[in-house]
Parts: structure tokens; C-alpha cells; sequence
């Protein structure tokens, strides 16, 4: 029985080993989504620029739930080359030239798609800009999340952009001009859509110019401020994909953006500090900021992952009850095991004797350690109790006698003779 009882603990104790294991692996593995999406943040937010020289591969990569926004392109040689010449016929030159066609094929190939890839050849970008000279391809974009807010404003309009503090904005594509699918879009009774589309992509710039990690901005809709890509009299407008983004977040990604504000100058004397000891001046805590968004990235996962956050406390508060219990097993177990290390008996007869030995002794110390006036008192409660009982032990004698009398007396009156007492 008692080998029963071992095995038993064991496997409960094996059970609780597996249980711990299997949520301490779930928390890790959520620890390690939530860094995910803290990275993920980070990816959607900041712009990429990367680049590829003659004969190599260009990859845009984008991470799950976003896509490619090309924001500019550049194929030819710059002032500054990027790339060295690859063979003796390539000369150097301090000349600068580019091919206009660079941003129409990013578009075309890479516009939309989470992954892509492009070889950089003159022959891909239709004519080569400047023969014999090294070029490169250089290549600016944003990772455009599926889940984002579309802005339309007609040629002549003024559009408004809002988020509400503590976000700002972050512009990922802005196309002015007419496209095909969008006829119901600003359209004119007047005159029919054109058979082609006609798109400056170019308006991203001064868009982000405008709107780039603001909380509000106003932009007038005309051919003043963008260029015109269509043949006069077509009805154009202005579409703006965007996202309020936690300006924490923004500051980390891009701090080129917040310039920090000047400090009004103080009359400090020589030698004192300019801040008062224990002041909250920003640059004391610079891991504030780490810490605020570390917050908000974690407020917005739980967000958008209620599930996963209920199962994530309940996980832990299940976690809690079985380490407490573990614990109380372990104690009570420790309290059951004899010092000699051998197995868990029953009490023996010898150690009851032993024990009930002691409480006699401890009986008779504190009898014996009694004061003359406790014993006294105890005396006379013995001694009132007997006188007692020998009262009522009298009267009790006494009655018995007078009934006796009565009866003598009753049988005398009747002429009759009792029997012998």
C-alpha cells in the first residue's frame, strides 16, 4: 500500500512537471509573438531605401498583413557612384543622368506585393541613360498594412487630414491625376472618362511634406501644387493612403522628424547645476520613452489579440495556483518524512507511551508548581463538598424517620398492629 502511495505521488507530481513546462512554453512562445509584432510595428512605420547595382537582384520585402508603396526610384548614375566599375570598358564620370522610366517599372512590378524582386539591367528600364558608365538602382518604400484610411479629394477641394493625439500621421501613398477603375470618383456629366489613366505619383512628396507626423494638415486639391498628368479639361483628383501611428513609436523610428525645442535660457550661477536635483528634465530618463512604447505596442496587441491575452492570464493565474500547490505538497511532504530518512510509519505503542509519560510529567509540574494559597483554596473546596453531602444525607435520615412515626401512628388509630420495623 504504502509502494501505491509513493507511485501515485509521483505521477502527480510528473502531471504537474508537464503542465508547468507545456505554459511556460505557450508563454514564451506569446513573449515571442508579442517582439514580432513589436518589430512589425517598426517595419510599417519607417521607410526603406535599399539599392543594386548592374547584374545584381533588388528585393523589397515587406512583413505579413503589409505590402510594397514605392515611394521613388532612381536607375542611372549619381554624382556620388554607389557602384564601382565592374569591367575596363566602364569609365568613371562625375556626371549624373537617370532613366525615367524607373519608377513606372517599380510600380508595375513591385506596387502591392509583399515580396519582389527585380534584376537591375539597362535592358529592364528600356534605354540606357548614359552608356559606359556604372549605374545603380536605388529604390525608396514604405510597408503599406491591409488595414489603413483612404482620403479623396476633388480637383479644386481641400482635403483634411486628422488623428487624435497621442497619434500622428504616417502617408504611405499619394497619387493625383485619374485612373480607370475609379469613373464614379469626382467624375464630370459633361465630358466622358479618358480611355487611359493618367497618374502623377509624385504627389507622395509633397503630401508627407505637408501631413509626415502631424496630428492635422489642409492641403488644396489643384494643378498648382501638383503636376498635371492629364490633358486639360479631365476632372483629376487627390488619393491619400495613411495611418495615425503613436507618435512614440514615429520618434524611435524616424527622430530626424521631432526636433527638440530650444530651452529658454536661464541666469544659472557658476558651478550649480542647471536642473534642480530630482527635476523631471526630459534627457534624465532617457529610457522613459523605451519604456512608453513598450506600453503602447503592448496595449496594442492586447487589442488587437483579446483572445490570446484572456488565455495568456488565465494561463498565468493557472500557472500561480499550480506553483502554490506544488509548493504546500512539497511542505507537507517534508513534514511526513522522518530525519533517519527511512519510510513513513504509524506511530508506534512506545512512542504514545512516550507522549502520554510526558503529560503526566507536565500534570504533575504544574501541580507541584501550585502556591501555598492554591492549595489552601483547593483544601477547602474538598472539604465544603463533603460537609455538603452530609447534610443532605441527614435530612434524607431524617424525613425517613418522620414517615416511619406516621405510620406507626396511622396503624395504632386503626387498631391495627404494623409488622416488626
Amino acid at each position: 500500500m504504502l509502494i501505491m502511495t509513493c507511485f501515485s505521488s509521483q505521477r502527480q507530481k510528473k502531471w504537474l512537471l508537464d503542465i508547468f513546462y507545456y505554459i511556460l512554453l505557450l508563454w514564451t512562445k506569446e513573449m515571442d509573438g508579442l517582439a514580432n509584432f513589436s518589430n512589425y510595428l517598426t517595419r510599417i512605420i519607417q521607410s526603406h531605401s535599399t539599392h543594386a547595382c548592374d547584374g545584381e537582384q533588388l528585393r523589397l520585402h515587406c512583413p505579413r498583413h503589409s505590402t510594397i508603396s514605392v515611394l521613388s526610384a532612381f536607375y542611372g548614375h549619381s554624382e556620388v557612384p554607389l557602384c564601382a566599375p565592374r569591367t575596363k570598358v566602364d569609365r568613371a564620370s562625375n556626371e549624373s543622368c537617370s532613366a525615367f522610366t524607373a519608377l513606372q517599372k517599380l510600380l508595375a512590378e513591385c506596387q502591392g506585393h509583399r515580396d519582389c524582386q527585380l534584376l537591375v539591367n539597362n535592358h529592364v528600364f528600356g534605354h540606357d541613360p548614359c552608356p559606359g558608365t556604372s549605374k545603380h538602382l536605388q529604390v525608396s518604400y514604405k510597408c503599406k498594412p491591409t488595414e489603413h484610411k483612404k482620403k479623396v479629394g476633388c480637383e479644386g477641394e481641400h482635403v483634411k487630414l486628422y488623428c487624435k493625439y497621442p497619434r500622428v500621421l504616417n502617408i504611405y501613398s499619394a497619387v493625383y491625376g485619374r485612373a480607370l477603375e475609379d469613373e464614379n470618383i469626382c467624375s464630370s456629366h459633361d465630358r466622358d472618362p479618358p480611355p487611359f489613366e493618367c497618374l502623377f505619383h509624385g504627389a507622395v512628396h509633397l503630401v508627407s511634406k505637408t501631413c509626415y507626423a502631424k496630428q492635422r494638415c489642409v492641403i488644396t486639391v489643384n494643378d498648382h501644387n501638383f503636376r498635371d498628368p492629364c490633358l486639360p479639361g479631365i476632372k483629376k483628383y487627390l488619393s491619400i493612403l495613411y495611418a495615425c501611428v503613436p507618435q512614440t513609436l514615429l520618434r524611435e523610428a524616424d527622430p530626424s522628424v521631432f526636433k527638440p525645442t530650444s530651452i529658454p535660457k536661464q541666469n544659472i550661477e557658476k558651478g550649480a547645476a542647471p536642473y534642480p536635483k530630482g527635476s523631471r528634465h526630459p534627457d534624465s530618463h532617457p529610457s522613459s520613452g523605451i519604456i512608453l512604447s513598450n506600453t503602447l505596442m503592448t496595449y496594442a496587441y492586447v487589442k488587437e489579440h483579446p483572445e490570446m491575452a484572456a488565455l495568456l492570464f488565465v494561463s498565468s493565474m493557472c500557472l500561480g495556483l499550480i506553483c502554490a500547490l506544488i509548493a504546500v505538497s512539497v511542505r507537507l511532504s517534508c513534514n511526513d518524512i522522518p530525519w533517519g530518512g527511512g519510510q513513513k510509519t504509524a506511530p508506534s505503542r512506545e512512542m504514545m507511551k512516550n507522549e502520554e509519560d510526558a503529560e503526566e510529567e507536565e500534570s504533575e509540574q504544574s501541580s507541584s508548581s501550585l502556591s501555598s494559597d492554591d492549595r489552601k483554596g483547593l483544601y477547602c473546596w474538598e472539604v465544603t463538598t463533603d460537609t455538603t453531602e452530609a447534610a443532605e444525607l441527614a435530612e434524607r435520615i431524617e424525613r425517613r424517620e418522620q414517615v416511619i412515626q406516621e405510620i406507626w401512628m396511622n396503624a395504632y388509630l386503626n387498631g391495627t398492629s404494623p409488622g416488626p420495623r
